[in-house]
């Protein structure tokens, strides 16, 4: 199994918020946002599961092994995040939860209007570079590993979400902008690695290092294989993969 940075666990429910021993359920919302907590304290089966908007789902504490689609049953950990369109419908197992080893995970739905929103902000003022197509989730990449730096953004926006800050609008909202970038740039990483990325001159890129991988590969060697400046590589590299390009 591939790691994913771990998310900290939230607190639990206390016994007057548990009303059901599977996916026991606290919501907290904000604007176009709601981020639900799942808890689940016996083990089951085939429990199912759709929400009306695209949904972000990170598992905190225990294993699931989730049914989507026609997609081949996965066992799902903490680490991990699933990203599922609007409508998506789940069947979920819980093989190893007990009232002494409860399973937790989020759930945070978000509006069509609002994600339409920071994605015609990026392609309005950070469109993609050399890229056909424009900012947008990728459908098919569902199921990533969090990275350190998204794992911080998700811990401080669980906070603020549950928390009772007067600006708790405000910090959340930024918070999640941010979220979404990061996981776009996730996206764009993950769709390199396997191939399946529309940006050729990554994909160039990609498949010269690998034919050279046992030479000395200068950044100058890079420019002339991309056809670009030294600047203009280290931008495409930060804004479609938020990474150094000595990180590829």
């Amino acid at each position: 199994m591939k790691d994913g940075a771990l998310l900290e666990t939230l607190p639990f429910s206390t016994e007057k918020e548990l009303t059901t021993f599977v996916e026991n359920k606290r919501t907290f919302a904000v604007d176009e946002m709601e981020l639900h907590v799942f808890e689940t304290y016996e083990s089951c089966t085939l429990v199912p599961l759709k929400f009306d908007d695209l949904v972000m789902v990170n598992m905190l504490q225990g294993k699931k092994v989730m049914h989507i689609g026609q997609v081949e049953d996965f066992e799902y950990y903490p680490g991990q995040m699933l990203v599922l369109p609007a409508n998506t419908k789940m069947l979920i197992d819980f093989p190893e939860a007990s009232i002494h080893r409860p399973t937790q995970c989020t759930a945070l739905v978000i509006s069509k209007e609002k994600i339409d929103g920071v994605l015609n902000y990026l392609n309005e003022f950070s469109p993609k570079h050399q890229m056909i197509g424009e900012w947008n989730f990728n459908p098919d990449l569902f199921h990533l590993y969090n990275t350190p730096e998204l794992t911080e953004l998700l811990n401080k926006f669980f906070r603020i979400m549950m928390g009772s800050n007067s600006l708790k609008s405000v910090f959340a909202d930024l918070a999640f902008k941010e979220i979404m970038i990061r996981l776009l740039q996730k996206q764009s990483l993950l769709a390199l690695e396997i191939g399946t990325s529309s940006n050729v001159v990554l994909l160039h890129l990609k498949d010269f290092v690998r034919r050279h991988i046992s030479e000395k590969i200068s950044l100058e060697t890079l420019q002339k294989v991309a056809h670009m400046s030294k600047s203009s590589l280290t931008r495409l590299f930060k804004k479609e993969l938020g990474m150094s390009l000595w990180s590829m």
